[in-house]
């Protein structure tokens, strides 16, 4: 059984869909759609399931795929001078690049992928299940999260970070050159563009985007879906919930833009002073 995201649906996959928005599916083709009753795309050799609630249907069905994050020891794969202290736990199917560095109690669960000359610091856990759920009356139903994480080359992952991994066959993407300071929470299939800088216990939520070049303050939030589009300075405690087209620096909650990025920001890196 091979699930998906509706926007990496291919050839064979179960997805879902929730609207009735015929633009939004129109993608799709030779796969199974789990769709409301009244939604009546006709499109080509898709297979239409209908229900009262196609996320409900979607998320009981991830508990049926066979558990893939598994600990045996199995396809793992470590590149030249890649340094992993004896304590690290590392799960089937990783693959970790050229002079990479773990350091102790680290987790690296299957479905990850680590860049060449990558730093990753103690307790850090990478490919984690997040906690996404529906509600079922007055239960929480679920979803099993069967996705990876991919970690680009040259990164610092400070430590007592959690990168978490993405829904179904999505991706949680980390860029060349991100560095995380200790203390981050990233979602389920964020994207985080090259050279964006976190500093300490910044928590961006699941499927937000972050172009490259942005500086995110200590203990800043971004929202789930949330979108920063041009770089910019999040200040420290500031929240980003929405859309941000306009490079500048943002602060408060939610966050406004205050003015361009000119002059001294003390320990924004140099290329944003520009």
């Amino acid at each position: 059984m091979k699930l998906s995201t509706l926007n990496n649906a291919n050839t064979n996959c179960i997805t879902y869909y929730v609207g009735d928005n015929f633009e939004h599916v129109k993608h799709l083709k030779n796969c199974t759609l789990i769709c409301n009753h009244n939604f009546n795309p006709i499109l080509k050799g898709v297979k239409l399931i209908k229900t009262y609630n196609p996320q409900l249907f979607f998320y009981r069905l991830s508990h049926k795929v066979c558990n893939e994050y598994k600990f045996t020891n199995k396809n793992i794969k470590i590149g030249s001078n890649s340094l992993i202290h004896s304590s690290c736990v590392i799960g089937d199917d990783v693959v970790i690049g050229n002079n990479v560095e773990l350091g102790p109690n680290t987790v690296i669960f299957s479905k990850s992928v680590i860049g060449n000359n990558t730093r990753i610091g103690s307790n850090v856990t990478i490919g984690g299940e997040g906690m996404m759920w529906i509600w079922n009356r007055e239960n929480k139903v679920f979803l099993k999260q069967l996705g990876g994480v991919k970690i680009g080359n040259n990164c610092i992952i400070g430590c007592n970070s959690v990168i978490v991994r993405g829904s179904a066959n999505e991706f949680t993407i980390i860029n060349d050159g991100v560095n995380m300071s200790p203390g981050c929470n990233i979602g389920h299939g964020v994207f985080i563009g090259k050279n964006s800088h976190l500093a300490n216990n910044v928590a961006i939520g699941g499927s937000a985007y972050i172009c490259d070049d942005s500086f995110l303050g200590s203990s800043s939030v971004v929202s789930p879906q949330a979108k920063i589009l041009k770089k910019i300075i999040l200040g420290a405690n500031s929240l980003a919930n929405k859309i941000i087209n306009s490079s500048g620096v943002y602060v408060g909650s939610p966050a406004i833009k205050i003015k361009e990025i000119n002059g001294k920001h003390n320990g924004v890196p140099v290329y944003l002073k520009t």
